[in-house]
């Protein structure tokens, strides 16, 4: 059986504030990993950016018609890059059933550690877009100054 794709979402992480650094003597790198659909796209390392990096990355998920969380609940995590192995700095969850019906969405998302502690935000701006030609990034409506 074949899922029928209904659209593509369009997650541009942005950045993030007040994320976790267990670092003392230097900033850690952290990356953003969004999964949706059991498909995880991240975006690349913030080298040196700390509590506070700015990816503003865009990454381009398929919708399919199902509608079980499975299908509709997007993960974000955030991570720092480490020379071993990479150590999660939070995680959060957010359904995009609104996002699909409104067809878009611009707002922080919270994060937690695994023992469900808040370890700062990421901020996600969304567009669904219908079935169709393929679609274009809409400006930002944070200011540019702001970003």
């Amino acid at each position: 059986m074949s899922k029928e794709t209904i659209g593509t979402l369009v997650v541009v992480v942005l950045k993030a504030r007040n994320l976790r650094d267990k670092h003392s003597f230097y900033k850690q790198d952290p990356y953003a990993a969004v999964s949706l659909n059991g498909v995880t796209r991240r975006t690349k390392a913030d080298i040196k950016g700390g509590q506070h990096p700015v990816w503003d990355e865009e990454l381009r998920f398929p919708v399919f018609k199902e509608s079980t969380n499975l299908y509709r609940d997007l993960k974000v995590e955030c991570w720092s890059k480490e020379p071993k192995a990479d150590d999660m700095i939070g995680q959060g969850k957010i359904n995009i059933e609104e996002t699909l019906t409104t067809g878009e969405f611009d707002d922080w998302i919270q994060m937690y550690e695994p023992s469900g502690q808040a370890r700062g935000e990421v901020y996600l701006e969304m567009t669904f877009y219908a079935a169709g030609p393929p679609p274009v990034r809409r400006p930002s409506k944070m200011a540019p100054k702001d970003r």
